[in-house]
């Protein structure tokens, strides 16, 4: 195992049993393992989320209704918006989730990896670019490739969650 093999490893936290299962286009039980734990971490966050916004706009709204307060009504019903958005968002990130779960499936993409890196005034973002698509990464994940070197990187279908990832032999990317 090289030690660009080892760095992936340790960075995308993967077992050679979880790249065995990659390999085959299915999710190993590791993997799926922490798929449902960030999908009921998810679930936790929607839900206080939602309780911390349904308290916000029920306080507006009271308060916009007692002292005959248009604003505070308004920001009240704002919340509410706000909130349905939020709420939509993270369940629609959780039924991904679940499709991918149910399909068992993994992508894969091969090719040669270009790393772009974006400065901004806030943050840096970590790119990676491979077979037409970009991926944001972490810059510990970023660190661990060779810029224009054939890997093979494994992802969920929809939520697109890097799994896995190995180097390519020259010459054998796909």
């Amino acid at each position: 195992m090289t030690a660009s093999a080892e760095g992936l490893r340790a960075a995308l936290n993967f077992t050679e049993s979880d790249l065995r299962a990659n390999r085959r286009g299915q999710l190993a039980i590791e993997q799926v393992k922490r798929l449902r734990r960030d999908q009921r971490r998810s679930a936790l966050l929607g839900a206080l989320v939602f309780s911390a916004l349904v308290f916000a706009s029920t306080a507006l709204i009271f308060a916009g209704q007692s002292e005959n307060n248009a604003i505070m009504l308004l920001a009240g019903l704002g919340l509410i918006l706000v909130n349905a958005l939020m709420i939509g968002h993270i369940g629609r990130g959780i039924m991904r989730m679940n499709s991918d779960l149910r399909s068992n499936g993994v992508e894969t993409l091969a090719g040669n990896v270009e790393r772009v890196l974006r400065r901004g005034r806030q943050r840096d973002s970590y790119l990676l670019k491979v077979a037409d698509q970009t991926l944001y990464v972490t810059k510990d994940i970023f660190l661990q490739f060779d810029h224009l070197k054939p890997y093979r990187i494994y992802r969920t279908g929809l939520t697109r969650v890097l799994l896995s990832a190995e180097p390519a032999p020259d010459g054998q990317e796909t």
